[in-house]
């Protein structure tokens, strides 16, 4: 498979609009004046005849671009307090009205928890279950109209668990989780995207997110990194990371995760990286060394390296938990009325300068 994979544009929202124009609206008679032509004439092709004493109804389609967003200030923290005018929207450089706002809030949610359960994850496998848990819990009983899946991807992907509001359903499935087999990443995000984020149940359309708990480094898939993230972006879909790859290791996986976030526009979170008391136990903790009985009190399962563990993996998930609880939406028409199918990039500006936006990049313009 080459080139684009997927389609559709779930940002791009069509509003079918039918106004039943009555008879004596100065509309309809400047349109009486040039009444449509029969069948395959010129203006006319195509168009049924209306019914002695009857308008035909004029259908108006508006095309309406919805981004939902975070504002961060420079320590980090969300910044709630902003309102419409303090932002601009551009879209491939151009200024856009805003004809949509909502303050933070926490809108409809659909996410999928994607985790690695390949022989080269056996070992983190408890830490990627207990903080897909803790994440699961933390989003789905924050609303009720949050709904998450859970897939796992070794050399081929699979749901263990299909869409459900109901924490406890997570919980169970990612409890039964094994680890074997190589590790086909990039095909595990086409297919949550393709068949999981895109069927999203509704209503509406809300916010498409995956949150992949990995160490990156993938053998098996039959698509590429690049033609992961295009699916990714034609699904509207932000992605983030926790990465399973700890200190002192050779992780050349997480130069793919770090792609991963940046072209979608997510997070990446390493909670395994700093931890102190693993560093001075052991001098550095290779790929070999993680999970050895000669960290003595500070080996994982054990004393202070499981308090901190237990502290760096919280904040992280506390962090993607409140990013994706609290955030603003714009919406625009785009001036641009073509559908061209060509990606467009979207930026918001705020008039406060010491704020950080993240946002989706852009969009697909497909019908």
């Amino acid at each position: 498979m080459t080139g684009a994979v997927g389609s559709g544009l779930p940002a791009l929202i069509a509003l079918g609009i039918v106004l039943l124009v009555q008879a004596g609206s100065s509309f309809v008679s400047a349109q009486n004046q040039n009444p449509p032509g029969p069948p395959n004439s010129a203006g006319g092709a195509d168009q049924a005849q209306p019914q002695q004493g009857t308008e035909p109804p004029i259908r108006i389609e508006v095309k309406e671009v919805q981004v939902p967003f975070s504002v961060f200030d420079k320590k980090g923290n969300l910044v709630l307090d902003l309102k419409k005018d303090d932002f601009r929207v551009f879209e491939d450089g151009i200024e856009q009205e805003i004809t949509y706002f909502t303050t933070p809030s926490n809108l409809p949610l659909r996410f999928g928890i994607l985790i690695d359960t390949s022989s080269s994850a056996r070992q983190r496998l408890k830490f990627e279950k207990e903080a897909a848990m803790q994440l699961g819990y933390y989003v789905l009983t924050h609303s009720k109209d949050h709904q998450g899946f859970v897939m796992t991807f070794d050399h081929g992907p699979e749901v263990v668990q299909d869409y459900t509001s109901d924490p406890d359903d997570l919980t169970h499935a990612l409890d039964k989780l094994e680890a074997a087999g190589g590790t086909a990443l990039f095909d595990a995000i086409i297919e949550a995207c393709q068949k999981n984020l895109l069927a999203a149940p509704g209503p509406g359309i809300p916010r498409r997110v995956l949150v992949v708990f990995s160490d990156g480094d993938d053998n098996l898939s039959k698509h590429s990194l690049e033609q992961a993230v295009d699916v990714a972006l034609r699904a509207d879909a932000r992605i983030f990371v926790v990465s399973s790859n700890g200190y002192g290791m050779d992780a050349p996986g997480d130069d793919v995760l770090k792609r991963i976030v940046q072209e979608t526009n997510g997070r990446m979170y390493s909670p395994l990286n700093d931890l102190p008391s693993a560093a001075f136990a052991t001098g550095y903790m290779s790929r070999h060394q993680l999970y050895e009985s000669q960290n003595s009190v500070y080996a994982p399962g054990t004393g202070q390296y499981t308090a901190e563990l237990a502290a760096a993996l919280t904040k992280a998930l506390e962090a993607i938990g409140n990013e994706l609880t609290n955030q603003y939406a714009i919406g625009y028409t785009s001036k641009n009325r073509r559908l061209d199918g060509k990606f467009r990039t979207i930026e918001i500006r705020a008039k406060r300068n010491d704020v950080e936006i993240r946002a989706k990049r852009g969009y697909y313009a497909t019908p």
